[in-house]
């Protein structure tokens, strides 16, 4: 499986993945144009010419956010999330922040594992925050080693 900043190519596919995964998920404008943006980093996770898993991140002064991840049920369970957070968590030592934050649903065990499993700790709960879901967003926190 290979990581890294998504190409043009996978854009749509980028697109139905997340809509197909998500409650927040980004549409192919959004997509480009975060994937344009020095403060945001939209990543996928491919093999061959399939796209497998897709994770975006935007960047503050002080933390990295991870705004969507989403695996095609075919790919999960094969580390493509994982290499992903990885590419964010890199990057986010790279500027030299602090933390990296995300939100997952409350009932989506798959995903809590993997982020426990990378080193997020819950910090909190937005109630109702999945409205199609109708589900609470679990608010994570992962701390980074001071540069």
């Amino acid at each position: 499986m290979e990581f890294g900043k998504i190409k043009d190519k996978h854009i749509t596919a980028a697109a139905e993945l997340e809509a197909a995964c998500l409650d927040t998920a980004w549409t192919e404008a959004q997509i480009k144009e975060a994937a344009a943006r020095e403060d945001t980093l939209y990543l996928s996770a491919t093999e061959g010419e399939e796209l497998c898993a897709v994770a975006s991140c935007v960047f503050s002064a002080f933390e990295a956010m991870i705004e969507n991840v989403a695996t095609a049920e075919e790919h999960r369970r094969k580390n493509a999330a994982a290499g992903l957070l990885r590419l964010i968590e890199a990057e986010a030592a790279n500027r030299g922040l602090e933390q990296i934050s995300l939100e997952v649903a409350s009932r989506n065990a798959a995903a809590i594992a993997l982020y426990t499993k990378a080193g997020f700790k819950r910090a909190g709960i937005r109630k109702g925050f999945y409205r199609r879901q109708n589900d609470d967003a679990l608010v994570m926190i992962k701390e980074l080693d001071a540069q």
